[in-house]
């Protein structure tokens, strides 16, 4: 390992037992995904919390300029105001990805969320209905499957046609900008992935830190805190 690798390796190990930041909404960068963990969990909200083992609940992604994309029942993926966002909300975790996000990638992000949000594709409800089943099949056999679809993938019009719930739609993003790339697709169906997927898989970001509304705090044993913290890598001492 390299002296530079010993210092990025020591700063991330540190940041893990740093207290992330709590967040202001102008922290935020186009392509941070955002995960939220409901106040008062309705019925269908609980049923994710069991079937994911996680307390959250829904993902979106921030578009830049107050804007989220996020996949909501029953409408399908909408375009609104990050600063509303909390509302029903005890926080929200912010990853951050080490992939690069310059403008021509925020542009293809803004495109595609603008495109599927105008298609008006309902809600992949059924797919939320089915997710356990789905995803538990897709990750027990994901060597297999993976090998015989090797090669398939989606356009970006195809992505864009598609239907979506909440952490399906941040991960077809991750595809339409290619930090997904077309020849990994098949790892990454949109259909398998939680929340906390979102937060287990790197490739999906770091823990930034929370947005959280006045008067709350975050729990000692919220999972996202055992993750890795986002380090600006750029940024380390030489």
């Amino acid at each position: 390992m390299s002296d530079d690798d010993e210092k990025a390796s020591s700063s991330m190990n540190a940041a893990l037992t740093d207290t992330p930041p709590i967040l202001n909404f102008g922290d935020l960068l186009p392509g941070d995904v955002l995960l939220y963990r409901p106040l008062s969990p309705n019925k269908n909200e609980e049923r994710i919390s069991k079937v994911t083992d996680s307390p959250y609940t829904h993902a979106a992604i921030y578009l830049g300029a107050n804007k989220i994309a996020e996949a909501i029942t029953p409408d399908g993926v909408m375009i609104n105001p990050l600063d509303t966002s909390l509302d029903g909300s005890m926080y929200a975790a912010v990853m951050r990805s080490q992939y690069v996000w310059g403008p021509e990638r925020v542009a293809k992000l803004i495109e595609f969320a603008q495109n599927v949000a105008e298609a008006g594709v309902p809600f992949h409800r059924r797919g939320l209905v089915c997710f356990s089943e789905v995803s538990q099949s897709f990750f027990d056999k994901q060597l297999a499957i993976v090998s015989a679809k090797y090669g398939e993938f989606k356009t970006v019009e195809q992505l864009a046609a598609g239907s979506y719930f909440c952490s399906g739609f941040v991960t077809a993003c991750y595809e339409a900008v290619g930090i997904i790339d077309e020849t990994a697709q098949v790892a990454y169906p949109a259909e398998v992935y939680s929340p906390k997927h979102l937060y287990e898989d790197p490739t999906f970001g770091w823990l930034l830190g929370y947005l959280v509304p006045p008067g709350a705090s975050i729990p000692s044993d919220d999972p996202t805190l055992t993750v890795t913290r986002w380090v600006d890598i750029d940024a380390l001492p030489d």
